[in-house]
């Protein structure tokens, strides 16, 4: 069995490197009404995000404010939804700027949803990214930008709320053994166990909008 892993203590870093990464991508303005969707009991984003706006609403998808918000942002919202269709549409009724979207996508073999509902079963489904651009299509939404990547991570400190530690990290240890994917790819760096999460940034507006031409090419 893989050791504990030392880098226990870097998550937290980890986990504010990533939350500078969506901020950025984000582009809040000081002159924003910003909502932000919280998953849980609180939103890491919304700590992160608000001094860096004018005003800010948190709330969760299942009790919107009613007005209109010229940011909205919702972090492993989409994840967690059972209507994904349905949540992408009520968060564009309360949008009159752009939405931000941060979720987990699958983008090889094995469903990495389900290592990720073994930690918490709150996760319901796990799409590819073109799944979830046809998503927004579908739910009214144009994606504007997008940003796609993938980070590794030490599986001990991620484990530490999860239900039933000793299974995820048995299913990974199979994998590396030859036994069945499960998209999480795992290795080992040195004697610690790792695995990787691919997440994708949509920068979404309601279709009704009239879209932004694309900036001539410099002559």
């Amino acid at each position: 069995m893989p050791q504990a892993s030392s880098q226990a203590s870097n998550q937290a870093s980890g986990t504010a490197c990533d939350l500078r990464r969506l901020v950025d991508f984000a582009e809040p303005r000081l002159d924003d009404t910003c909502l932000d969707i919280a998953t849980g009991t609180s939103s890491v984003l919304a700590a992160a995000i608000r001094p860096r706006v004018r005003e800010l609403t948190s709330a969760t998808a299942v009790a919107l404010p009613s007005g209109r918000f010229t940011l909205v942002t919702a972090r492993l919202a989409l994840g967690r939804s059972e209507d994904q269709i349905g949540l992408v549409r009520d968060l564009l009724e309360v949008c009159a700027g752009r939405l931000i979207l941060a979720d987990l996508v699958r983008t090889r073999a094995g469903d990495g949803g389900h290592i990720e509902r073994l930690r918490d079963p709150a996760h319901t489904t796990m799409r590819t990214k073109t799944e979830l651009v046809e998503l927004l299509r579908r739910a009214g939404g144009w994606t504007r930008r997008l940003e796609l990547f993938t980070i590794e991570r030490p599986i001990e400190p991620w484990l530490a709320e999860a239900r039933d530690p000793d299974r995820i990290r048995r299913e990974l240890t199979d994998e590396l053994d030859g036994g069945p994917v499960t998209g999480a790819r795992p290795r080992l760096i040195g004697s610690e166990l790792w695995f990787a999460q691919s997440w994708a940034y949509f920068a979404v507006e309601p279709l009704s909008r009239p879209h932004r031409a694309p900036a001539p090419p410099p002559r």
